[in-house]
């Protein structure tokens, strides 16, 4: 979630206490850091990395990190590796030279996962509590841990990776590395005043993407859908500068650019429009936001073990890696996130990835999830209406509706409101509440007099005639209500 930058000057007394670089479990550790404050200016200096010990010659540590993930990750000045529970530390431009990070006392020999983005790292304890290190771009003397995340204001007491996955990713959008991104109208947006930074989750069977921010609150109920209506099973999972990138068992790939304030939920600090944006003087921002986009295959052998990492300022400077093999030698394919095609790297480092099976042709649809159970129909006087397969994680569901045997067809268009209390996964019986907006076809429009007297009244009266008409909209496991068509469905 993207904000303004708010002082806080009780945690900065308690920002910078020591960490000691090993020390057995005792419990949760709670770290009170600076993450969350204003950023430093991004430096070169090293200063505190030669007081960090050099790591043991008998731990295997390569000489350079070539793609990100939660064993070996890297940003542009450092990189970080795991190893038995701890994390070591080279600068990413030199070869080697790795030494063994501080780390709070009860997480040091506890880490099962680490990953970093922009100024800003994240490490995994065996329960799956989420610890953050800031200034990442800075000097190894700046650095610091926090174990607060969550609502409010990053002063929440913490949370976890949802599903306990270990396909699990950390992305940060910033003002001062990434500038702008780029919405579906083409218009560039500033980042903002402060960044947006999220852990992304990837579920058991592939299909559901989990993200939890750490200014939202501390449960794991916001998602954004997969590829395929949500229904295609990813087997792997990065993303970066809120670019994410996936892989099903086939080799198909594909990117999207997404995050909390990038979706459409964060309308306290950001305005949108579903109303084409392009060639506006003081655009919104364009919803819906950018959908997934298909990448082409790789003309070789590829594993599981795939990567993407920001390059620049702007939403396309990200490069796409994955780990495979080309004519007998080992190394990774590579490709500038809008490029054509795939050049690759030979490296000659084992393969530590599973390996695909990577088809030329498409089969994306070969494994997809069941459809969402939630259906739901009722009826407004003499209109009756329809939404099958509802998604919460889905941005776009078809509302069908019927009167005097005429169907017409609209999309009903939702995303999550922001919330500053916990809400439970999915959909339950307590209600979920969404951003809500109805987009009715031009062609329809055009021709409304064709229609019924019933759904030509609804369009007008209740819908202004409109193409776009917000409404708030409240989803249950029983039902699903849109106010501006006073119309609630009922789960069938």
């Amino acid at each position: 979630m993207r904000r303004h930058v708010l002082a806080a000057a009780a945690l900065l007394a308690a920002a910078l206490a020591p960490a000691t670089p090993a020390a057995a479990a005792s419990g949760p550790c709670q770290p009170i850091g600076t993450a969350g404050l204003a950023d430093l200016i991004p430096g070169d200096s090293t200063l505190g990395l030669s007081d960090l010990p050099r790591a043991p010659a008998g731990v295997d540590l390569p000489q350079q990190i070539h793609l990100r993930g939660t064993a070996e990750t890297f940003n542009r000045r450092w990189s970080f590796a795991l190893r038995g529970g701890l994390v070591y530390v080279k600068e990413a431009s030199q070869s080697g030279g790795w030494r063994t990070m501080s780390l709070p006392g009860c997480l040091a020999g506890h880490v099962t996962g680490v990953s970093v983005d922009d100024d800003e790292l994240v490490a995994v304890d065996e329960e799956g509590r989420i610890y953050t290190m800031d200034h990442a771009l800075n000097a190894p003397w700046t650095w610091n841990w926090t174990h607060r995340f969550g609502a409010p204001l990053w002063l929440g007491g913490g949370n976890t990776v949802p599903y306990h996955s270990a396909r699990w990713t950390w992305s940060v959008l910033s003002p001062g590395e990434d500038k702008v991104w780029r919405d579906t109208a083409g218009n560039d947006h500033p980042v903002g005043a402060a960044k947006v930074s999220h852990v992304f989750a990837l579920s058991e069977d592939g299909s559901r993407i989990t993200y939890v921010d750490p200014w939202l609150p501390a449960d794991h109920s916001y998602e954004m859908a997969t590829p395929k209506g949500g229904r295609f099973q990813a087997r792997a999972l990065s993303t970066a500068a809120s670019t994410s990138f996936v892989v099903n068992q086939y080799g198909d790939m594909y990117t999207r650019l997404y995050d909390f304030d990038i979706s459409g939920s964060d309308k306290v600090f950001f305005g949108y429009s579903y109303a084409d944006q392009r060639g506006a003087t003081f655009p919104k921002i364009q919803l819906p936001a950018p959908d997934w986009a298909r990448q082409p295959k790789i003309p070789g052998e590829v594993t599981d073990r795939i990567s993407v990492h920001k390059t620049g300022p702007g939403s396309n400077a990200r490069e796409l890696r994955v780990e495979g093999r080309d004519q007998g030698r080992t190394g990774y394919w590579s490709k500038a996130l809008t490029a054509p095609g795939w050049t690759f790297t030979a490296t000659d480092e084992p393969l530590s990835g599973k390996l695909l099976q990577n088809t030329p042709d498409d089969r994306s649809d070969d494994t997809l999830a069941a459809p969402s159970p939630y259906g739901y129909a009722g009826a407004a006087g003499a209109v009756s209406a329809r939404v099958d397969a509802f998604d919460p994680a889905v941005a776009a569901t078809p509302l069908t509706l019927r009167a005097g045997g005429q169907e017409l067809r609209v999309t009903l268009h939702t995303v999550d409101g922001l919330r500053q209390t916990a809400h439970a996964p999915g959909l339950s019986s307590d209600p979920r509440s969404f951003y809500g907006n109805i987009e009715v076809p031009q062609t329809v429009l055009d021709h409304l007099d064709s229609y019924d007297p019933a759904l030509r009244s609804l369009v007008r009266d209740r819908l202004a005639g409109a193409r776009f008409t917000d409404s708030d909209v409240t989803v249950t496991d029983k039902a699903l209500t849109i106010a501006r068509l006073d119309l609630r469905l009922d789960r069938v």
